[in-house]
């Protein structure tokens, strides 16, 4: 902190050295002009007194090239007026942010030339390439505008990702839909809506393959591909996986843990025994309505002894409690009991298999859509975890990373994409090449999907963390208010007595930001919390408001037009079934 007498010696010092400065340039400017029209150079002034003498006594000091000098010396000093002006601007925007928040220097590794010369060590396809030759497009994901500097900032694809904004504060239009338009490799993305669908589904399909899982009928488009939910169950752990995705929706702290066990027990087991038999979702659904059927446990009994017997004594026990652990796996499993959206796990050989293996080193792009929470969510768990399965082993087979990024844009990751083991999943991905970027509504409703530990745990291991406006949670408020730092407040205060009045001024320590104005922030900004770094204030940049992206608004109209036909004509045709009843 510096005092009163500190700051007057400061500017002394700026004062002294300004003196210098335009002394020297007056004399060099002068003398530049003496030589140009052939005259005497006067003596450089060795002091303060002969630097005033020069000033004042112009003619005396160059007397025979007034005019020429007089004109040098303008021009010099003119030179070290900008070259002074231009570094205090560069020093101001650099190193000084009047709202006490993180300077441009301290977030200078999100900076374009820093980012890029990250995205060259990170990317295959860029390793020969001069960092200031790199498109911003691909500099990494970007964040927004530093302010008050307005120098862009992106984060790197070994970083991961956290959001949490208030809903219609820009989540889909500053964060969802221009991450996913720049995503340099294979692109996953989730979401309860069609908009970010429908804003990049055209882009995409131009540099890759684009696949829409879309059970509910989000984007209300054909199906097209079938997911192989049983090649998940390849191994033990990728069964236990599966099975987990579908016991997450019937579980509850408050509830007792041994029906969801007992219900994840025995899906491993079927999934499992549908894999050694080559069988389908569909004879799963077929063994879970019988709790009599003995063919999976003759199967497991055949290849995986131990797991067959735990299955086994898992449900041969008194009926009642065989029944309420069957009934809990069919509720867990109960999105399948519609054959629209079975037909979406179930081979079919008129339609594409996806490859989540090729996905992840591609450039295609998968979509998966649901309207709501609940036991349709499963489905989008269970492909978006069969896809980072993929990408961190085919990770592993390029040295330990994807030799393009992969992203993972989780909207309503909470809701629809509530993958139990997330949290602990967060630094692993990014370590293989894959970037999770999720965004919330509340920290609270990532503390409904994952319980305090769980979000406690994303919460630490993402490396940025984006708070946009609109907060309504006062604890959390508070936490971040305490993150922001506290800074010192000059405060006058004034005293009448008797005597007369008198003024005094005092520093006091203060919250950068309070929790109401973190909640009141402007909207189009948001706060950055980077790992290392002052916490730093940006300026959001939705698509609309990017020439690179000016083409996204014809090709986002013309699919909401599309899906908007595609929905009169389903309801007609559902109403035409109706009156033909």
């Amino acid at each position: 902190m510096m005092t009163d007498n500190d700051r007057a010696w400061a500017a002394g010092g700026i004062a002294l050295g300004g003196a210098v400065a335009l002394s020297v340039s007056t004399w060099a400017g002068a003398a530049v002009g003496a030589l140009v029209t052939g005259e005497e150079v006067a003596d450089f002034p060795l002091s303060l007194v002969g630097a005033y003498e020069m000033a004042t006594q112009w003619p005396t000091v160059w007397p025979h090239s007034q005019t020429a000098s007089a004109i040098g010396a303008t021009v010099a000093d003119l030179a070290v007026v900008v070259f002074v002006v231009w570094g205090l601007r560069w020093v101001i925007r650099w190193f000084r942010n009047p709202s006490s928040l993180a300077t441009l220097h301290q977030v200078r590794e999100l900076t374009p030339k820093h980012a890029a010369r990250t995205a060259t060590r990170l990317r295959a396809s860029l390793k020969a390439t001069d960092p200031r030759a790199i498109p911003a497009r691909d500099r990494g994901v970007l964040l927004g505008d530093h302010l008050p500097s307005g120098v862009e900032l992106r984060g790197s694809d070994e970083d991961t990702y956290v959001a949490i904004m208030a809903p219609r504060a820009g989540k889909s239009t500053s964060l969802a839909i221009p991450v996913a338009e720049e995503a340099p490799g294979a692109l996953l993305m989730t979401s309860n809506k069609a908009d970010v669908y429908a804003a990049t589904q055209g882009s995409r399909a131009k540099i890759g393959q684009t696949f829409l899982f879309d059970t509910q009928g989000v984007a209300q488009a054909e199906r097209s591909v079938w997911v192989d939910l049983v090649a998940q169950a390849e191994t033990l752990e990728g069964a236990e996986r599966l099975a987990s995705h579908f016991v997450c929706q019937i579980t509850s702290e408050q509830g007792d843990p041994f029906w969801s066990q007992a219900a994840g027990d025995l899906l491993t087991g079927l999934f499992r025994a549908a894999w050694w038999e080559g069988a389908t979702v569909r004879e799963v659904m077929r063994w879970l309505a019988d709790p009599k059927e003995k063919a999976p446990l003759r199967v497991l009994y055949e290849h995986e002894p131990v797991l067959a017997e735990q299955v086994d004594s898992s449900v041969n026990i008194a009926e009642e409690t065989q029944s309420g652990i069957f009934q809990n796996a069919r509720t867990a499993m109960s999105a399948l009991r519609d054959e629209k959206v079975l037909a979406w796990v179930t081979p079919d050989e008129h339609r594409a298999r996806f490859d989540p293996e090729a996905f992840a080193t591609s450039k295609d792009t998968l979509y998966l859509l649901s309207k709501k929470g609940g036991p349709s969510s499963a489905l989008v768990a269970a492909v978006a975890d069969a896809v980072f399965t993929a990408g961190a082993e085919a990770g592993e087979r390029h040295g330990g990373r994807l030799p393009e990024p992969m992203r993972a844009v989780l909207d309503e990751a909470a809701n629809i994409c509530k993958i139990a083991d997330l949290p602990d999943l967060y630094s692993h991905l990014g370590s293989r090449g894959i970037t999770p970027f999720v965004i919330l509504q509340s920290y609270r409703q990532g503390v409904k999907a994952w319980g305090e530990v769980g979000m406690d745990s994303m919460w630490s291991a993402a490396t940025k963390k984006v708070i946009g406006v609109g907060l309504d949670d006062a604890k959390f408020a508070q936490d971040i208010s305490s993150l922001t730092g506290a800074h010192f407040v000059e405060r006058g205060s004034y005293s009448k007595g008797k005597d007369g009045g008198s003024r005094s001024w005092s520093e006091q320590r203060e919250q950068v930001l309070d929790p109401a104005e973190i909640r009141a922030m402007k909207k189009g900004s948001a706060l950055l919390l980077a790992t290392g770094m002052p916490v730093a204030q940006i300026g959001l940049r939705p698509w609309y408001a990017e020439k690179a992206m000016a083409h996204i608004g014809p090709q986002m109209k013309a699919e909401e037009k599309a899906i908007t036909e595609r929905a009169v004509t389903a309801y007609e045709e559902r109403k035409a079934a109706r009156d033909g009843r």
